[in-house]
């Protein structure tokens, strides 16, 4: 996955800014209270396992909710796509792929994290100095 943060842009560039910021609160909040409501509730191990996936899930959408917030409007996320945009019909069709990735239990998150330790490990190598 390239990027999360540019999957939120494309998202607001396409759907507007209010739109996709309720559907990522949505994401979050919604299904971690059902996710807690299912546990509650839960009478067997397959409704265990649906609480515990709706809730990895509402996890899923914290780092969309975090980037779609730092974006803040349709002209910061288009200097966020920046030429990715002149093809607007293949940028959408990449884009749309890797939403794929946003039903499978703590994806996201983990995406987010690696993305996060790799640009600290690109920003903190200094020239001359080996890896360990």
């Amino acid at each position: 996955m390239d990027n999360l943060r540019k999957l939120a842009a494309i998202d607001v560039v396409f759907l507007g800014y209010k739109f996709v910021l309720a559907e990522y609160a949505v994401g979050v909040f919604f299904s971690v209270a059902l996710g807690l409501f299912v546990l509650c509730r839960s009478l067997s191990w397959w409704q265990v396992l649906l609480g515990v996936y709706l809730i990895c899930l509402g996890l899923n959408y914290v780092p969309m909710l975090l980037y779609a917030v730092a974006v803040a409007n349709k002209e910061t996320a288009a200097a966020q796509l920046a030429g990715e945009l002149a093809d607007k019909r293949s940028a959408m069709s990449k884009y749309r792929r890797q939403s794929l990735l946003l039903p499978v239990p703590l994806a996201a998150p983990l995406l987010a994290l690696l993305h996060r330790r790799r640009r600290w490990q690109k920003t903190t190598h200094l020239p001359g100095r080996s890896r360990q």
